[in-house]
């Protein structure tokens, strides 16, 4: 006689899994293009004018980087539940909404080939981000998903390691975003426990 042995998962943990996947997914993302981004910065010296190799890696990072980012922002927001509230939604919106103009902004550069500044739209997407990212933090503060010093790091990091990075500093929020795909399955199991 043979006995089969099924294991589900109930309904809430399936979708658990799903977002903390898009969360890695995001998080792998978010690291290979903050790794072209610091690694150039690094190693590499920037040419004023026309673009050259250096300027194409450090402007097309914009993309994995980007698009990583708020696929982790958006799965630690789907991972609350609804229990980060209406900031949390916020921030999502904002960060995602800025995100988008930042995006085009990079690819048109790398396509014309050359930096195309859009009045002051750049840096103020730029600190949009960190205020998207400021909300979904004070959103998260009561939830517990998240070490409250992590949420206070990473809306400052994000901005100072992305889109404003100089050095080494995409380099430490690398470390940053390693770290939270460490803790945030840890903390999401001691959450459901």
């Amino acid at each position: 006689m043979t006995a089969t042995t099924t294991t589900t998962l109930q309904p809430a943990a399936r979708t658990d899994t799903f977002w903390l996947r898009l969360t890695f997914v995001g998080i792998g993302l978010a690291i290979v293009g903050l790794l072209m981004m610091g690694l150039t910065m690094l190693l590499a010296t920037t040419h004023g004018g026309d673009f050259h190799a250096t300027d194409y890696v450090l402007t097309g990072a914009a993309l994995p980087h980007g698009l990583g980012l708020f696929l982790a922002m958006f799965g630690v927001h789907r991972l609350h539940h609804g229990r980060d509230g209406r900031l949390g939604t916020a921030g999502v919106w904002v960060y995602g909404l800025c995100m988008i103009e930042l995006f085009i902004q990079c690819m048109a550069s790398v396509v014309a080939g050359s930096e195309l500044v859009w009045g002051p739209i750049y840096p103020l997407c730029a600190f949009g981000l960190m205020a998207g990212l400021a909300l979904l933090a004070a959103g998260s503060w009561r939830v517990g998903l998240l070490p409250k010093w992590m949420l206070g790091v990473w809306p400052p990091l994000g901005l100072i390691g992305s889109f404003l990075g100089v050095g080494p500093i995409p380099l430490v929020f690398i470390a940053f975003l390693a770290l939270l795909g460490v803790v945030l399955p840890q903390r999401l199991r001691n959450s459901t426990a």
